[in-house]
C-alpha cells in the first residue's frame, strides 16, 4: 500500500504533538503542585477564616442549644 503525502505529514507531527500534549499536562499539573506547596508555607491565610467561621458556628450552637434548654 502506499502512503500518501497526508499520511506522512501526520506521521512526522506525531512526536511534535506528543510533546505539546506532556507539556500542557505537566504545566496543569505543576499548577497544583505549587499551589500546595504555597499553602503549606502560609498556612494563616487559608486556616485562619475556616477556624473562624467554625468557631462562630460553634458558638452560636450551643448558644441555641441553651436558649432552648431553657
Amino acid at each position: 500500500m502506499k502512503r500518501t503525502n497526508r499520511q506522512l505529514i501526520i506521521g512526522s507531527l506525531q512526536p511534535f504533538l506528543f510533546c505539546v500534549g506532556m507539556y500542557c499536562v505537566v504545566l496543569i499539573f505543576s499548577i497544583f503542585v505549587c499551589t500546595s506547596v504555597y499553602r503549606a508555607m502560609n498556612p494563616k491565610k487559608f486556616n485562619v477564616t475556616a477556624a473562624k467561621s467554625t468557631n462562630d458556628m460553634a458558638a452560636a450552637g450551643t448558644t441555641v442549644m441553651v436558649a432552648s434548654i431553657k
